[in-house]
């Protein structure tokens, strides 16, 4: 029967075998339609050969392990019965490919993302980071849109203290704190620590150690030191630059028993004119931002306003933005000191914790760092940061502008170092873009092969990923490396497109209208001093 009714009452004179057999095959060929369309599907959603699925990034997903390893790494989660993903680790995008979904680091991991310009680091990579922080975070820019969308929502979300360090007003927003470097600093080995950073802006070999280079770093360190010792404000450090003849920070340095390092200073002053002169005008090259009388109010006590303390920020679960602009003489070797300083104070922290981690961890977003957050040891403290609950995210256009700054081998240490690495698209360094499809390493391609004999199978080994792949990547893919698992491929999603795009763009307009009532305002007084200057 079809549809209820007797075969031969729909179709009289037809006989019922023919018509039962055709409506059976009609039906085999709308299942077959079916199975093929879903098996499509599922092929298009597979990750692309040669890639980890979902299950070798278990560890990494918002499953079971991913829960087991943050309750071991954050003993505040070990009696919590259910957890939100941000206590997970650091979200990183979505994992292509079947049963893939939100991927995110763990807390003792450590991150760098190397992506060209305009291919969605910031808003991708870096807003999400910053909002799913759980702990304090410091976070670096050199422009307003990283700040400009997080700023008010991290405020809102944590209801603690935002802090804006903001020496060439990027953000327009009125100076309302200071932070002394040389606070706390009583030693040579800080004083060459923060020299470090005045230096890493003009060093011109990282590798081979220029000898102005490393004589000027000498010098700023001996000056820092006393200055700190002293108790003298950063801008003394350029006044004793200007004369090579002071005697000043030498007899501080004697007073206080660093005699070797005043000895030093001291034959330096009466070794030959070309030499001194040298390493003084490269000193000055370095520290140029200390003549800088607006920069300097930012890092030198100011009646009235508060001073930052990294220590107390470190264990808390406040924000810190630090920015400023590319260039000779701009706030970047400050910007650096600043962040280094903070995580420095976090590891001390983390080390009188019983577990010897910190619990929230802080987040350290350190976009644009190659341009304004040349933290000379960076590389190294990659070692050693995770295991301290200090989780770094430093963020690259490529890795040409790494070694430009850390020098090959501390490029090729910090690249090492990381245990999660995000490689996005826009990667026009050929050696670099083969040296990744080498990572992403070999697969078995079956090759069909036919002859007089009839039709044989063989397999050949094909790079998963050639180099012209890796340099053609999508913008929003980009290829995951992680420790210890086959590389996967990865789906950068925009903070446009996650649960928060209400808020973050609330937050936006708020912002970017306050900064417009702002300009407003200054260019309202200019003007109206112009006038008063005309009517005299």
């Amino acid at each position: 029967m079809l549809g209820g009714e007797p075969v031969g009452a729909l179709w009289p004179g037809v006989p019922t075998g023919p018509v039962v057999g055709l409506a059976v095959l009609a039906g085999m060929l709308l299942i077959g339609l079916g199975v093929g369309a879903w098996t499509g599907v599922q092929g298009r959603r597979r990750p692309r050969d040669g890639f980890a699925g979902a299950r070798a990034f278990k560890g990494l997903t918002e499953g079971r392990v991913a829960r087991r390893t943050a309750r071991r790494l954050r003993p505040s989660l070990a009696g919590a019965r259910h957890l939100q993903p941000n206590d997970l680790g650091m979200p990183i995008g979505h994992l292509d490919g079947p049963g893939g979904g939100p991927v995110r680091t763990t807390w003792e991991d450590v991150a760098l993302a190397i992506c060209a310009p305009r291919t969605g680091k910031t808003t991708s990579i870096a807003v999400p980071a910053v909002l799913d922080a759980p702990g304090a975070v410091v976070a670096t820019s050199n422009k307003a849109d990283l700040w400009q969308h997080t700023a008010r929502v991290r405020a809102d979300d944590t209801g603690e203290r935002v802090w804006t360090f903001d020496p060439q007003s990027i953000t327009r927003r009125p100076q309302t704190f200071t932070w002394n470097p040389l606070a706390g600093l009583a030693s040579v080995e800080h004083g060459r620590r923060l020299a470090g950073h005045f230096v890493q802006e003009i060093r011109r070999s990282h590798d081979s150690g220029d000898f102005w280079d490393r004589d000027a770093e000498d010098l700023l360190a001996g000056l820092l030191l006393a200055a700190a010792l002293d108790g003298a404000a950063l801008r003394q450090v350029a006044v004793w630059l200007t004369s090579t003849a002071s005697v000043a920070p030498y007899n501080i340095l004697t007073e206080h028993g660093f005699v070797e390092l005043a000895e030093s200073m001291a034959g330096r002053a009466g070794g030959a004119a070309e030499t001194r002169e040298g390493v003084y005008a490269t000193a000055r090259a370095a520290a140029a931002c200390l003549t800088d009388p607006v920069i300097m109010r930012w890092v030198c006590p100011q009646p009235g306003l508060e001073t930052f303390d990294p220590e107390a920020f470190a264990t808390s679960r406040q924000t810190l933005y630090l920015l400023s602009k590319d260039g000779a003489g701009s706030a970047a070797p400050l910007v650096a000191a600043f962040a280094d300083r903070v995580m420095l104070e976090a590891v001390r922290a983390a080390e009188g914790t019983p577990s010897g981690r910190l619990d929230p961890p802080l987040v350290a977003v350190l976009d644009e760092a190659a341009n304004i957050c040349r933290i000379t040891e960076l590389p190294r403290l990659y070692s050693h940061l995770g295991s301290r609950g200090v989780v770094p995210l430093t963020i690259l256009q490529s890795r040409t502008q790494g070694r430009r700054v850390w020098g090959e081998s501390g490029m090729d240490e910090l690249f090492g170092a990381a245990t999660v690495k995000v490689i996005g698209a826009g990667i026009d360094d050929q050696p670099f873009a083969e040296d990744i499809s080498r990572l992403i390493g070999d697969h078995d391609v079956p090759v069909k092969t036919r002859g007089v004999g009839g039709t044989s199978w063989s397999t050949r080994r094909d790079r998963v990923l050639p180099a012209d792949k890796v340099r053609a990547l999508k913008r929003g893919s980009a290829v995951l490396l992680v420790t210890g698992v086959r590389p996967g491929m990865l789906r950068l999603v925009p903070w446009m497109l996650g649960p928060r795009a209400v808020d973050i763009r609330a937050a936006a307009a708020s912002e970017a209208a306050e900064a417009a009532a702002i300009a407003t305002d200054r260019r309202t007084a200019v003007a109206g001093s112009g006038s008063t200057e005309a009517g005299r």
